[in-house]
């Protein structure tokens, strides 16, 4: 009886031994996933963002844990992790004078650490299927939701911004990028 005792506890030993080896790491967050689901789903109501971030896996943090953004206010943060990295989803509004005029952006932004730059950077560009517009520090999509489809703005200067977002159909997708995370933003830009 030890002997079979023994054989057993070898091959149990074996198999959680393959087991493990055969377990792949986990997978990093896909943050255009992410920001596809959560941000640009719900379309700019963020009671509904916080919802999708909940219902993704993300857990609501204190008010102290929410970044302090410039211009921002309404802001709420949101958080998960695993052992490939640490993901929050941030919703708020921001404001900003541009000229004369006063503009107010819905946000939603998923930011992610650690991130590999330049494969997310490519499907980015993909995805979107357009260039972007470097502004900042900032890689940003700009276009305007037609009936047709998306178009694309080629320069953000104040003059175009301003009539982009007097439309009310403005939309962008920022990317920045910070030490070893990523950021997306999603932004609902209007004029008030």
């Amino acid at each position: 009886m030890p002997g079979l005792v023994a054989i057993l506890a070898a091959a149990l030993t074996t198999a959680t031994g393959a087991q493990a080896q055969t377990t792949p790491p986990p997978e990093p967050i896909d943050l255009i996933a992410s920001l596809d689901a959560v941000c640009i789903s719900a379309g700019g109501d963020r009671a509904r963002a916080a919802e999708l971030a909940i219902e993704a896996g993300f857990s609501p943090v204190p008010a102290s844990m929410v970044p302090a953004l410039r211009n921002s206010s309404e802001t709420a943060g949101f958080m998960k992790s695993s052992a490939a990295d640490v993901t929050f989803v941030l919703t708020g509004t921001m404001s900003r004078r541009v000229g004369r005029e006063r503009v107010t952006m819905e946000i939603c932004g998923v930011t992610s650490r650690p991130t590999e730059h330049r494969p997310l950077d490519q499907r980015l560009r993909q995805t979107m299927g357009f260039a972007p517009v470097s502004d900042g520090g900032m890689d940003i999509y700009a276009w305007l939701q037609t009936p047709e489809g998306r178009a694309p703005a080629r320069e953000l200067r104040d003059p175009t911004f301003l009539a982009m977002a007097g439309t009310g159909q403005m939309r962008m997708v920022g990317l920045q990028r910070s030490g070893p995370g990523s950021t997306l933003i999603y932004f609902l830009p209007r004029l008030d």
